[in-house]
């Protein structure tokens, strides 16, 4: 949006479920949502500059606009916090990643 704000009568909503349930109903409704709820009802995905939004456009970087995800500790992990990490970012972790949608780690 090179460092402009959001039009003043636009809506603020506090996660993806939010912004897919409220442009799903909205004819007019615009918004943009991580790739796992790009299936809402009511939904449909506008490419951009050609590109639409999947794993494998994720991956091959051609899709712009796609960020990753972070975990922040409080210094290194431990415990319970490390055993999820670790959780996540293995096998079974990244198969439950994919199954809702989201892009696994290379």
């Amino acid at each position: 949006m090179k460092k402009h704000d959001y039009a003043p009568d636009s809506q603020k909503l506090a996660g993806n479920e939010q912004i897919a349930q409220e442009v799903g109903k909205n004819p007019n409704g615009v918004g943009y949502i991580g790739l796992a709820y790009t299936k809402a009802r009511g939904i449909k995905v506008v490419p951009i500059d050609g590109a639409s939004p999947s794993k494998e456009s994720v991956l091959a970087k051609s899709y712009p606009y796609a960020r990753p995800t972070f975990f922040y500790t409080n210094g290194e992990a431990t415990g319970v916090v490390k055993e999820f990490i670790d959780f996540t970012v293995g096998p079974e972790g990244q198969k439950i990643v994919e199954q809702v949608g989201f892009v696994p780690l290379k």
